[in-house]
């Protein structure tokens, strides 16, 4: 099927034009044939016809941070630079992504601003550009480095009260800048009919384990404040960045469950966007031929198979003119405009010729956070279009995800011809697989035959409806076969 972009009220989407299409030419064209967008980072002097032939999305790398843009009381100043880039991508039918709202680092004069403050800039940031910018980046690291999987210790981190002492941020009491700046631009898109999407931006939070296999807490946290703002008619974020600034570093590899960790956050609801892309060549052994190359196959192709993964930016466009020029992480050489393709972007090319995935990935939650506060909405049964016929009772089926010593899988529970009050499910693992952690389900026994049984928000699922839930484990858990109880 074919594709074409369209921008309508500011923003691009890809619509099937119902016919055969050739393998495209340009990134911009392949990623819209597989409906998603491509993008880069630039300023106002890199923006051109070459740009606007090979990217379908354009963030403004500093001109749109408050430390270019904000006076200390929250209005705006000097947007004469961020005005040409999304004016630039208005005549080019581009799609913008405002970054960024709030963030401790290059604050400028909003340093130590009062939230009151922050959803003043936070307001007249979203009206000065309004559906020009179809995403914006609220929140921007709010979460500690080396996987401590705790919020930042610094301004704005400091307007927080955990009110009653349990370690969260997520209760009515609670005082959480988080939840407050996205109050205030929910309410904003809201007032004023906007169809611009709110996000939060991260990194090292790409994988569900870091460097030798532990959890990464730094995406558990992640995870955590998505699950409680980002569900439910009362959703205040919309979609989740990841940054993917891939190197060495152990919490910065990229790991094979990269498309597992794509995939819960998207289960949420929410977009999932890989934002910042770019890959050290430490991570090929300085390779930047094929060794890069394949490094970012992996990369797109996790997104690729994720639905609602819906775009792919890389932080800048050629390696020399990278904020990390030595570590030659980008797409191409050379500079000024004068640009050669490398190996990489031959291989982003043709993953993207080839479309999205035939199958649907599986969820692949977390297992090591502590549960959401019962005022977060849970997540409502499904209807399970793909699922056949059940009698009355309930049935199961399982998907998996597997790497290398280990698995996710995804267990779907369908009630029948009747509705279900409650439900237990049964499966045997193969010998040497143990089950680490589980999410949306109870449960006995980790090894051989193990059970799992509903919580308290998903035990009642209506006729022909669907729940899930998920498990993660080592070992190998083919060819299990699970069976369902109702109760």
């Amino acid at each position: 099927m074919g594709a074409a972009v369209l921008l309508a009220g500011g923003v691009v989407t890809v619509q099937s034009t119902g016919t055969a299409e050739a393998a495209a030419t340009t990134l911009r064209a392949a990623a819209a044939q597989a409906g998603l967008f491509f993008g880069a980072a630039a300023g106002p002097g890199r923006v051109n016809a070459f740009f606007s032939s090979e990217f379908g999305q354009l963030t403004p790398e500093n001109d749109m941070k408050p430390d270019a843009i904000a006076n200390a009381n929250g209005t705006l100043r000097n947007t004469g630079n961020a005005d040409t880039l999304v004016n630039f991508a208005q005549s080019n039918n581009m799609l913008v992504r405002g970054h960024t709202m709030v963030w401790y680092s290059q604050a400028g004069q909003l340093q130590g601003a009062n939230q009151s403050t922050l959803n003043t800039y936070i307001g007249n940031a979203l009206l000065r550009w309004g559906n020009k910018v179809a995403y914006w980046d609220v929140v921007n690291e709010a979460l500690a480095d080396n996987n401590a999987g705790t919020r930042r210790s610094q301004w704005p981190h400091t307007l927080d009260r955990d009110a009653n002492g349990d370690g969260d941020y997520f209760d009515a009491t609670d005082t959480d800048y988080i939840r407050d700046s996205f109050t205030r631009a929910k309410q904003v898109v809201q007032q004023n009919g906007l169809s611009t999407k709110l996000c939060i931006n991260d990194y090292d939070v790409e994988g569900l384990t870091v460097q030798g296999g532990g959890r990464n807490r730094k995406a558990d946290a992640l995870y955590d404040i998505v699950r409680a703002y980002g569900q439910g008619s009362n959703r205040l974020i919309d979609c989740v960045g990841f940054q993917s600034h891939f190197n060495d570093n152990p919490n910065s590899i990229i790991t094979d469950d990269l498309q597992a960790n794509i995939q819960r956050f998207a289960d949420l609801g929410v977009e999932v966007q890989l934002t910042e892309l770019d890959i050290d060549d430490d991570l090929s052994n300085n390779d930047i031929g094929q060794g890069q190359a394949e490094n970012y196959r992996k990369v797109v192709r996790a997104c690729l198979n994720v639905t609602r993964c819906t775009g792919i930016t890389v932080w800048g466009i050629a390696d020399s003119e990278s904020w990390r020029a030595s570590e030659r992480g980008l797409l191409f050489t050379g500079s000024n405009g004068n640009y050669q393709k490398k190996a990489a972007y031959t291989a982003v090319l043709e993953e993207l010729n080839k479309g999205r995935g035939t199958t649907t990935p599986p969820t692949s939650p977390p297992v090591s956070s502590p549960p959401v506060s019962p005022s977060v909405p849970p997540v409502s049964p499904s209807a399970s279009a793909s699922s056949p016929p059940v009698p009355a009772g309930c049935a199961a089926s399982v998907s998996l995800n597997a790497w290398n010593g280990g698995f996710v899988a995804t267990v779907r529970v369908t009630a029948g011809s009747a509705p279900v009050n409650g439900w237990t499910v049964g499966l045997t693992l193969p010998s040497g697989a143990t089950v680490t952690s589980r999410w949306n389900a109870n449960g006995s026994g980790t090894t051989g035959a193990v059970q799992f049984s509903n919580v308290s928000y998903n035990g009642q699922i209506a006729a022909g409806q669907s729940v899930e839930f998920g498990f993660q484990g080592t070992g190998s858990a083919t060819g299990v076969s699970p069976t369902c109880t109702a109760t």
